[in-house]
């Protein structure tokens, strides 16, 4: 007691304004200079996350580009370039053998550029019957289409087999010009920048194309009519100033077979401009409580901290574990009450949550059961053991081994536990192993033809999701006097930790018009427990629970069959060290 009455003597001996200095100096400067600190940090925070979001946006851009670019590359020197129809018009002996051709590789021109926003057309042309063929879906300047004929009819004067990409300038701004040559035959596609699909650009935002030197090739004009800065080798954010003094950040990224840079241009803002006028009317409001402070404290300590304090004893006491506690409402403050009672209501929320995570638990089990149960097929088990017993009755014995061992094969596959990965070579054995149940005393035998890179044999993908989609081919297959035929091709493509592409295709027909809108349909995705496709459907439903929306399912038809298209993204397991998708 002594020394508390010390105390207050000598806090009585201090003067008010001796106080106040005491607590502007040790308290107020100190945190006004934090709150500072604070918001400045919060700035940078939020342009370092914008400049991220920026570059995150323009990558997305930059791979969409890639990605066509690869895709053309690959369309032309291996698809079209393969084709029968294309070595028909290389060699034809007349105009109308080349006409006929040109036309089966229009078709195929047709469909890809129906696929894909930013190849805009495709220019077929034979020199020996100087026979022009243009395939496009919208319309282009005369003077520029005559212009891209020019440079086709250039490029057949070679007589090597050339496969390269040209910058082609247009009226109104440049296009990517892919030129294959074979033979004084020339098969080429141009992609146009301007349809890059930048939709989501906020406003006084703009995508552009320049040269390594920083030359807008599209659109033309850039900020203000000036040249941009030309970016470094692996690109990274510059600011240009215009004439009219409206500052831009730029954000490059280059792109490869030195087509130069794809550049992100956003308005530049500064610190204060980046504050709004909440933010400095919090910095006002902020040097008012703050001087308020010590006052406060000791008011808060008294009636409402002690109590606070009691409380958190009893959250502790929850935090161990012990959900069943209650927190008691006896507090003299009514907003103390309030906290308990909403802790209470909150912990019986909890306890009904659990109740309803375990029911939501059974209705999964229940789900998958279903989803077992609708894999299995009737019809292909009694065919299969009706082949059993007419090959007993040849006295076949040693094709009945091989049959039961692929329907043992078989069976592992598709009773396999659905949330783990399989290889791809474990999935494609899966197939073989069908293709030949399916080959045991057909007429027609059918025929697996596997295209594989050597690095995707080991890659992970869900169980079934090939399977699947070969079983609808012979399901829906609509060859009654010819063989069956399926194709299934993999490759890995680039992007952001790559891409798994998997191709699956048939010449059984095709989807129907209504089929194929249903498949590509984005409402077919959401539902899983459908009477309709339900192997594609669980398909697609477990695609997204394991890739989200990175994963993708196309469907389309070529000529005289269907064709499933598969894009899984690829990451490295870490556990194992092993690359997965």
């Amino acid at each position: 007691m002594g020394q508390m009455g010390h105390l207050f003597k000598k806090r009585k001996a201090v003067s008010f304004r001796g106080t106040a200095m005491l607590s502007l100096t040790v308290i107020v400067i100190p945190l006004f200079i934090a709150v500072i600190i604070f918001d400045s940090y919060t700035v940078f925070q939020e342009q370092a996350s914008l400049r991220e979001s920026r570059e995150n946006t323009l990558r997305m851009y930059q791979i969409q580009w890639e990605e066509t670019l690869e895709i053309v590359e690959t369309f032309l020197s291996e698809s079209i370039a393969m084709d029968s129809n294309f070595s028909a018009a290389t060699f034809s002996d007349s105009l109308t053998n080349t006409h006929l051709a040109a036309y089966q590789l229009s078709e195929q021109c047709r469909t890809f550029l129906q696929a894909y926003d930013m190849v805009e057309a495709f220019f077929f042309y034979s020199r020996p019957y100087d026979y022009h063929r243009l395939t496009y879906l919208d319309s282009y300047d005369l003077g520029d289409i005559s212009h891209l004929w020019n440079v086709v009819e250039t490029a057949s004067l070679s007589n090597k087999t050339v496969a390269m990409w040209t910058k082609v300038e247009l009226s109104d701004r440049t296009v990517q010009f892919f030129i294959y040559v074979y033979r004084h035959t020339v098969i080429a596609a141009m992609v146009d920048p301007a349809s890059l699909d930048s939709v989501g650009l906020g406003e006084n935002e703009y995508i552009y194309f320049t040269q390594l030197d920083g030359a807008p090739y599209y659109p033309p004009a850039s900020l203000g009519g000036e040249e941009l800065p030309a970016a470094g080798a692996q690109g990274g954010q510059r600011f240009l100033r215009t004439e009219d003094g409206q500052r831009y950040e730029l954000t490059s990224l280059p792109l490869s077979r030195d087509m130069g840079f794809i550049q992100y241009a956003s308005p530049a803002q500064s610190f204060w401009e980046q504050l709004s006028p909440i933010q400095i009317l919090l910095l006002a409001i902020t040097l008012v409580l703050l001087a308020s402070i010590p006052l406060c404290w000791l008011i808060l300590h008294r009636s409402l901290l002690e109590p606070v304090g009691s409380l958190t004893q009893t959250i502790r006491s929850i935090q161990d574990g012990d959900t069943e506690i209650r927190v008691p409402q006896d507090s003299c403050i009514q907003e103390v009450n309030q906290i308990a009672q909403t802790v209470n209501a909150m912990l019986d929320t909890i306890r009904q949550q659990k109740i309803d995570s375990y029911e939501q638990r059974l209705a999964a089990q229940h789900a998958h059961l279903q989803y077992l149960h609708l894999q299995i097929r009737p019809h292909f088990f009694l065919n299969s053991l009706n082949l059993v017993y007419s090959l007993a009755e040849e006295e076949k014995y040693g094709a009945i081994q091989d049959l039961v061992l692929d329907l043992s094969t078989y069976l592992r596959s598709i009773f396999k536990d659905d949330s783990k990965l399989v290889t791809l070579e474990a999935e494609l054995a899966s197939v073989e192993s069908y293709v030949r149940i399916q080959r045991a005393g057909a007429e027609y035998p059918p025929q697996l033809h596997l295209l594989l890179d050597a690095e995707t044999s080991h890659l992970l993908v869900p169980p079934l999701s090939l399977l699947t989609f070969v079983e609808n081919s012979f399901k829906h297959s609509q060859r009654q006097d010819s063989p069956l035929e399926i194709r299934i091709k993999c490759t890995t493509l680039p992007g952001e930790g790559g891409y798994l592409y998997i191709s699956i295709s048939d010449n059984g027909g095709g989807f129907s018009a209504e089929a194929l809108h249903e498949l590509n349909s984005p409402a077919q995705e959401g539902n899983i427990y459908t009477d309709q496709h339900v192997g594609i459907s669980n398909i697609r439903h477990r695609l997204r629970l394991l890739y989200g929306p990175t994963a993708t399912v196309l469907f389309r038809n070529l000529t005289g069959g269907a064709c499933v298209e598969l894009f899984l993204p690829i990451e490295r397991d870490e556990n194992t060290g092993g690359i997965s998708t």
